[in-house]
């Protein structure tokens, strides 16, 4: 590679603060403010190394090439040493490979490069493939006049910054996006995920865990009109635990709010995934028999029940319930499904507790 130009006086206006992208002339070098100058031609080429000389300071890093291999050559070293050229000044006519050819290998390999192609001849399909295929920035004639080259130059050195500014800001847009698109990704998972907790707190007993009362009656409603539409069966059993007042006064309220809490667990261990269950209030519970016949029903609750008087409720000792069991017909109501199950429940109490009772059949 041949040694960089020296020369006096830098350009204020391009290198010391004012260049797009506020990079100072200590930095340009380093940052791609490289030009290289292309021509077979030795007059030519002093030409260009005085009138640089004359305008552009030291800090500039002007490279000289006599022919488009030798070009290529230093463009490679470049790279490898992490610079990009700035821009290029080439001659059109040279032997070897041309002018237009050599900027179109150029931009393959530092598209960014701003190209300027010196011609005195009057072959302008060269020139139309160099803006077609490698974004020719300007074409001067020759001979040329040195003012034009100069303001051409400082013109393409602006150029060079202000696309470079517009990547560095496209590229610090694309990491705000993908990071505001990341930070939203999240606060919307959190958002899903704190819906879903509202939503399950919103249909979920605080105390039991199982479904409130709200909830519970809504799945009964729903049952009765899937009853209704496919004629299948289904059941409901209350469930009240026996002497609960007793259970609160003797041993205090929050041994009885742990009665409830395990009365929850029990039920769900002992009745079937398609059950639902639900606490109606107090110490009364309801399960909904999903697809179940009254008999099936009526095992269950026993099961239940024997679960319950079999469990040994810390601090209290053993607790009882009853039931009352009554299967859907097919004009039931919520009310009138829960009243019949509701005065069964009453029978199991009045027959001495701990029993399980089913509605009344007639006919």
């Amino acid at each position: 590679m041949r040694p960089a130009l020296d020369g006096n006086g830098l350009d204020d206006a391009l290198l010391r603060g004012t260049v797009p992208g506020g990079a100072p002339g200590s930095r340009l070098v380093a940052q791609g403010g490289i030009i290289l100058c292309v021509d077979d031609d030795s007059t030519v080429l002093a030409a260009l190394r005085s009138m640089l000389s004359s305008h552009f300071g030291p800090e500039i890093q002007v490279e000289y090439a006599e022919g488009g291999e030798e070009a290529l050559e230093i463009e490679a070293e470049l790279r490898a040493q992490g610079k990009e050229l700035g821009l290029v000044i080439s001659d059109f006519q040279m032997p070897g490979l041309r002018g237009d050819e050599l900027l179109v290998r150029l931009h393959e390999k530092s598209p960014n490069t701003i190209k300027i192609l010196l011609t005195g001849q009057s072959d302008m399909e060269g020139v139309k493939r160099a803006i077609n295929d490698a974004n020719l920035y300007r074409f001067l004639e020759k001979p040329f006049l040195n003012e034009d080259v100069v303001l051409t130059v400082r013109a393409a050195i602006r150029a060079y910054w202000q696309e470079r500014d517009l990547i560095r800001q496209n590229e610090e847009l694309r990491r705000m996006n993908a990071e505001l698109e990341s930070i939203v990704a999240m606060r919307t998972r959190e958002l899903v995920e704190k819906n879903k907790e509202l939503e399950v707190l919103s249909v979920t007993d605080k105390l039991t865990g199982l479904f409130n009362r709200r909830k519970i009656d809504q799945v009964l409603d729903e049952e009765l009109i899937r009853a209704r539409r496919y004629d299948v069966d289904f059941c409901v059993i209350i469930v009240d635990l026996d002497h609960f007042k007793r259970v609160n006064d003797t041993h205090g309220h929050a041994a009885g709010d742990e009665v409830l809490v395990r009365l929850g667990q029990i039920l769900r261990h002992t009745t079937r995934d398609a059950d639902a269950l639900g606490r109606l209030g107090g110490e009364e519970f309801l399960v909904v028999c999903r697809h179940t016949p009254l008999d099936t029903t009526l095992a269950l609750a026993h099961k239940v029940r024997e679960a319950i008087a079999a469990h040994d409720f810390t601090d209290v000792g053993h607790v009882t319930a009853s039931f009352g069991v009554a299967a859907c017909r097919g004009d039931d109501s919520a009310a009138s499904l829960l009243a019949r199950a509701d005065a069964a429940l009453y029978r199991a109490k009045d027959g001495g507790r701990n029993k399980v009772e089913r509605e009344h059949v007639f006919g």
